[in-house]
């Protein structure tokens, strides 16, 4: 056998021929986007063409009824009032740019890819609109720096059952609460736990208990579970603030609306001088606020669980 040291020899190492060996491409994989439900949990509608505003009227309750007094006349007389509001859309979009030649090149459809991530950026932005509306209701429950526990479900649950207004009454079942992750992580533990999160718990109170808690850990979270009756959504789109505090709500589907001018709208422009190609998609909505009483704005802490 030669010795390679001796000889000179050099070994022809893969570094030497790289510019011959294939590269295989795997498929590409799409970011994760955010679950955005929120526009799915309010009324809506659609604005016909040809109108430029959507306008909504809500019957205020009449008083109730007076006892009669035979063969006394009658005089009191009411009349009907009706909430009035407008919903008048705005258009937002996004753009994208692909040149002829990343098209000549790249292996997926950049055209169909393009669509895709331009439907969720669409999505992503008519769900912040919703959420925003989080924060008008007038009735605020929690805090800056405020544990969520059961509790803050049930009397949120308990006051909108309440007959708390003249014209709009209770609000109506059921309800939905569009909550950050560690707004949920918080009632699980809380559940599980057996007792409010202020509790102080021993190593006998800590023990979880057999039924719904246990299921519970089991299973953890599938989206859209009910606590207390309440049907909790995860908003992926809920941000927080500088002290790690986030607004979501309890409030049934009519307590807010969002109408839809027109669906996703896309448009194609070939710029020659460029050789490029500019993909848009457009939408127009409007979002509103329809029953003020009928919703809770939920004020809690959400810093990580770990």
């Amino acid at each position: 056998m030669a010795n390679l040291t001796n000889t000179g020899i050099s070994l022809s190492t893969t570094s030497k021929l790289s510019s011959g060996q294939k590269i295989l491409i795997g498929a590409a994989m799409r970011a994760h986007e955010p679950a955005a439900p929120d526009p799915d949990l309010v009324s809506s509608a659609r604005l016909p063409r040809g109108h430029k505003q959507y306008d909504l009227l809500t019957y205020a309750r009449l008083a109730v009824a007076d006892a009669l007094t035979e063969g006394v006349d009658y005089t009191t007389v009411q009349q009907l009032f009706a909430n009035y509001m407008t919903v008048d859309p705005t258009e937002y979009g996004i753009i994208v740019s692909i040149s002829k030649r990343a098209m000549d090149r790249q292996p997926e459809d950049l055209q169909r890819m393009a669509g895709e991530m331009q439907g969720i950026s669409i999505r992503a932005r008519h769900a912040k609109r919703v959420i925003t509306l989080y924060d008008g209701f007038s009735k605020s429950v929690g805090g800056a720096g405020t544990t969520l526990d059961i509790t803050h479900l049930r009397g949120s649950a308990a006051y909108l059952m309440t007959d708390n207004d003249t014209e709009f009454g209770p609000a109506p079942m059921p309800y939905r609460y569009a909550a950050h992750a560690e707004n949920i992580s918080d009632i699980v533990a809380d559940i599980t736990q057996g007792s409010a999160s202020s509790v102080t718990r021993t190593a006998a109170s800590a023990q979880i208990p057999d039924g719904l808690p246990a299921s519970l850990l089991k299973q953890w979270w599938r989206g859209s579970d009910r606590a207390y009756g309440i049907q909790v959504v995860q908003s992926g789109y809920i941000e927080k603030d500088s002290g790690d505090d986030v607004k979501g709500a309890i409030f049934p589907a009519g307590a807010l609306f969002t109408v839809t001018e027109k669906e996703n709208d896309r448009a194609t422009e070939v710029d020659v001088s460029h050789r490029l190609t500019e993909y848009g998609m457009f939408r127009a909505t409007g979002e509103a606020e329809r029953a003020d009483p009928h919703g809770v704005e939920m004020l809690f802490d959400a810093a990580a669980t770990v």
